[in-house]
């Protein structure tokens, strides 16, 4: 069987202009295979210019990582579809996380793939994506371990799962954050960039529930599926994502790294990942609820 991609998803949080272009210059040296680049939940969070984002794909093309373009979540006025639109331009491989991508690409977009925000639940959903020219698909984040299974199974989609990060659950065309400060989404102050990795919310009962970032809701814990690697292996996905942290996203792909290629076993790789401080959830991938982590000693004890 081909060795499983490792990729690294787009920047989801608002670091400013320098952090990202640093950041990038360190991605050049990951031990990963892709790299996705753009911006996915606001561009108004966006510290890079497109010309900035030209000159990362180059470097990064240079250190031999294959780079695709991430779009918008959603896209809700005409600044962003314009914006949408140059973006798509600037390169031959994007992902589509709005269908609005699927419309403007034109003859220069030699790759399209379905990101992790188009509703690709099921073998229909898949099925039509493929017939529009969509080369793979990230499954929804949602999706359970049977639910990828049966998507493969049924379509011989090229499929790539969310395998470690704060988890996407939603987007909006208002921005939580601005919010949060009493603002509205016009009046923007750029809040996010004092939350490098999102801003917590908590219950009444001072339990973190959700991550507020801008336009999006995310999940309060790390989703990992780091034990699960050979058995997303086994059941035909081909690649997994990482989706970058402020501080040990180089631990965190060296740890998959070695799990893909058989380096480091489940455990050892979760107690890699237990030492950078994260709390973790994974339940979505066994059917269970999407807060809970279920270790895969337990999963295997089913099947006993």
């Amino acid at each position: 069987m081909e060795r499983m991609e490792l990729t690294l998803g787009p920047i989801l949080f608002d670091w400013g202009r320098g952090e990202v272009l640093r950041f990038y210059d360190e991605v050049a040296d990951l031990p990963v295979d892709r790299v996705y680049v753009g911006e996915v939940v606001c561009v108004k969070k966006l510290g890079l210019n497109l010309d900035d984002v030209a000159a990362i794909i180059k470097k990064l093309e240079s250190a031999g990582k294959k780079v695709t373009l991430s779009s918008l979540a959603v896209v809700s006025n005409e600044d962003e579809l314009a914006f949408t639109r140059r973006l798509a331009g600037l390169h031959g491989s994007i992902e589509a996380n709005d269908m609005s991508v699927l419309n403007i690409a034109d003859a220069s977009v030699k790759e399209v793939f379905a990101g992790p925000h188009i509703t690709s639940y099921n073998a229909p959903s898949i099925e039509f994506l493929k017939s529009i020219g969509v080369a793979r698909v990230t499954f929804p984040v949602e999706l359970s371990r049977e639910s990828m299974a049966s998507a493969i199974r049924e379509t011989g989609v090229f499929g790539e799962a969310f395998a470690h990060g704060k988890v996407p659950l939603a987007f909006s065309w208002r921005c939580y954050t601005s919010r949060a400060h009493g603002l509205s989404k016009t009046e923007c102050r750029h809040h996010c960039a004092k939350y490098p990795d999102g801003m917590e919310l908590k219950t009444v009962d001072n339990g973190p529930v959700f991550t507020i970032n801008g336009t999006s809701l995310l999940s309060a814990d790390v989703y990992t599926l780091v034990e699960f690697v050979e058995d997303l292996n086994e059941i035909g996905v081909r690649a997994l994502r990482v989706s970058p942290q402020k501080e040990g996203t180089r631990a965190i792909t060296e740890v998959f790294r070695k799990r893909i290629e058989g380096r480091l076993g489940p455990d050892e790789g979760l107690e890699k990942l237990k030492a950078l401080g994260d709390r973790f959830c994974n339940g979505w991938y066994s059917g269970s609820a999407g807060k809970d982590y279920i270790e895969r000693a337990r999963e295997l004890s089913k099947t006993l």
